[in-house]
């Protein structure tokens, strides 16, 4: 999608042609101008109107282009936008009292049903066109309307309130749908096929419930082979590991559908929805979304969410992005911004969909996504599983295997790599879950026995291997002695190890038997540097050919001699790593073997 911003007098600065993609997650600190984006968007979605009569009234002979906040790719205007304040509301005030919906259906079928009756006296009459059926109808109802008043004279035809085509076309299309004569329709028939609002945000679910059993009843042939909407909705509950399942119960009065409740799947009670916590009520808003696009709901072409996750716990985080990904940008493309100040939000965003609101320029820039997260998280040196598990609760249900973690992505991917060079018939044995830093990492590990949401507590029967470079984040986070007491690997060569009694695991890179790498963690045949080694798993390269050249830096040591540091792009570095031959691999056999020696006992 395509931005176009003008200057507000606040924050935003003009600034026209902003490709972002369709799916957009907004940082930045507050005060950056986030909201007024997003409210900016939506109050100009028609159209910047004030710049373009201003041009007009200036320039009367030129013909002045309307500018659009937001559109397609393909230069199309996306005018149907909806806004959702904190939290998934619909509005800023979503939760006041308003009429019911079945209200309103009452009160329109009292204005149709005396039509209904009326057409009784004309119906099987041929007319020339729908305005002498109107007339002809209107005149049916001041004859009946005269013969109810003790007056009949009294009644002026201006005091009737006519019929219109809109109203005759409901009934008429009402009698096609039950198979009726119109004079037989009557409140049920009008409120079964009501047609229920079904926009992303609207729940509705007691009358789209009630609507079905009342055709499963009346019109049976209507819900042969179709699964019951109370069904299909517990379905999405458990998709969403949501831990209450909608009860529909048939109320004797059919001409008012019964609450929907919600039954708590642990302990059997009903649990009404006012009670459900802010949180839960946002999950719920979600469900709503994947519900309706299974009912083929009708979807807007750009939804701007404030902060939907203002009230979301962390661990349903990952359930939030998905739907927002697969079933309304993916499935239903819908266009999407939202802001976000969540850590977990961000660390399990899309990378490319990571925008920073700048306030000095006043419009987004692409962020990186472990500096956005490190942004949020205020510089502290961890972020809890509390706070925003990065998808790792997630990744560890969805897999049957043991985890490696990595300090971050390119370690993951020059990982992965190596085992593929090394190992071209083998798949790997082991599932590689990436981090944002190695302080995240270890806090992860040092944490990792906190009830209830530590990653041993959560995973005992899997094997829990945490891989540090060593170096001086590295060797202070892989030196937990308190956390991790067991030193199971004293040669630097075979990783040093620790464990902590249980399934958690702590290692340092190889010091392999290659001089360039042995000088950059040894003092001598049996002392390392501890925290002031420069081993990272870039120097596990430092024989590629051309690589000290393009990628390394040599620098002095104190009390002479040399080494070399790894001073290139870490992406770009790892994607060259594909051209390698398996020989440049061969620093991380040592690795390896420890992995599959830890993962096998």
């Amino acid at each position: 999608m395509i931005i176009n911003i003008l200057d507000n007098g606040k924050i935003l600065k003009e600034q026209f042609n902003i490709f972002l993609p369709d799916l957009t997650v907004l940082t930045g600190e507050n005060g950056s101008g986030k909201t007024q984006f997003l409210e900016s968007i939506r109050d100009n979605a028609h159209g910047y109107w004030e710049r373009h009569d201003f041009e007009m009234m200036n320039n009367p002979g030129i013909d002045s282009q309307m500018i659009f906040p937001m559109i397609s790719n393909e230069g199309l205007e996306l005018k149907d936008i909806h806004y959702s304040y904190p939290g998934l509301k619909s509005s800023e005030f979503e939760y006041t009292e308003n009429q019911s919906l079945i209200q309103t259906i009452k009160q329109q079928w009292n204005i149709l049903h005396p039509i209904s009756k009326c057409f009784s006296s004309i119906k099987g009459k041929i007319f020339d066109n729908e305005q002498a059926e109107l007339v002809a109808l209107n005149s049916s109802i001041e004859l009946f309307a005269r013969s109810l008043h003790t007056n009949p004279n009294a009644i002026s035809p201006l005091s009737l309130k006519k019929t219109n085509s809109s109203e005759l076309n409901q009934l008429k299309n009402l009698a096609q749908q039950t198979k009726k004569n119109i004079d037989n329709l009557t409140f049920l028939d009008f409120l079964i096929f009501y047609s229920v609002p079904t926009h992303i945000f609207s729940s509705a679910l007691d009358l789209l419930f009630h609507q079905f059993h009342l055709k499963q009843k009346y019109y049976p042939a209507l819900t042969e082979n179709i699964s019951t909407p109370w069904d299909v909705f517990n379905e999405m509950l458990i998709k969403a590991k949501f831990k209450y399942k909608a009860e529909y119960l048939p109320s004797n009065n059919e001409e008012t559908p019964p609450p929907v409740t919600f039954v708590d799947n642990e302990n059997g009670k009903p649990v009404p929805i006012s009670s459900l916590s802010s949180g839960e009520k946002t999950i719920m808003a979600l469900i709503f979304v994947l519900y309706h696009a299974s009912s083929n709901g009708n979807f807007p072409e750009v939804i701007l969410f404030d902060e939907p996750d203002a009230h979301l716990h962390p661990s349903l985080t990952q359930l939030f992005i998905n739907v927002i990904q697969e079933t309304l940008v993916n499935e239903q493309k819908v266009k999407v911004i939202l802001t976000t100040h969540s850590p977990s939000t961000i660390a399990l965003s899309p990378p490319n969909s990571i925008y920073r609101m700048d306030r000095s320029l006043g419009y987004p820039v692409k962020e990186d996504r472990n500096k956005a997260v490190q942004a949020l998280s205020d510089g502290l040196a961890s972020i809890t599983m509390e706070d925003g598990n990065l998808g790792i609760v997630y990744n560890l249900q969805n897999t049957d295997k043991h985890i490696v973690f990595t300090e971050g992505i390119t370690d993951k991917i020059i990982l992965e790599i190596a085992w593929k060079k090394l190992y071209p018939d083998q798949s790997m044995p082991f599932f590689i879950q990436d981090c944002f830093s190695a302080n995240f990492l270890g806090s992860l590990f040092n944490e990792g026995d906190q009830r209830p949401d530590g990653i041993f507590i959560q995973f005992p029967h899997k094997k829990l291997i945490a891989v540090f470079d060593f170096d001086l984040a590295g060797y202070s986070n892989w030196k937990r002695e308190k956390k991790f007491p067991h030193l199971m690997e004293t040669d630097p060569a075979k990783c040093l190890t620790r464990n902590n009694g249980q399934n958690g695991f702590l290692l340092l890179l190889p010091a392999t038997q290659d001089q360039k790498i042995k000088k950059l963690v040894l003092k001598n045949d049996h002392e390392t540097f501890e925290e002031k080694s420069h081993l990272t798993v870039e120097s596990l390269f430092l024989n590629a050919p051309s690589f000290i050249e393009t990628y390394f830096s040599e620098e002095a040591m104190p009390g002479g001699g040399t080494i070399y540091l790894f001073k290139g792009k870490k992406r770009k570095f790892a994607e060259n790593l594909k051209e390698l031959d398996p020989i440049h691999f061969k620093e991380f056999i040592a690795l390896f073997d420890k992995l599959q020696l830890l993962i096998s006992d």
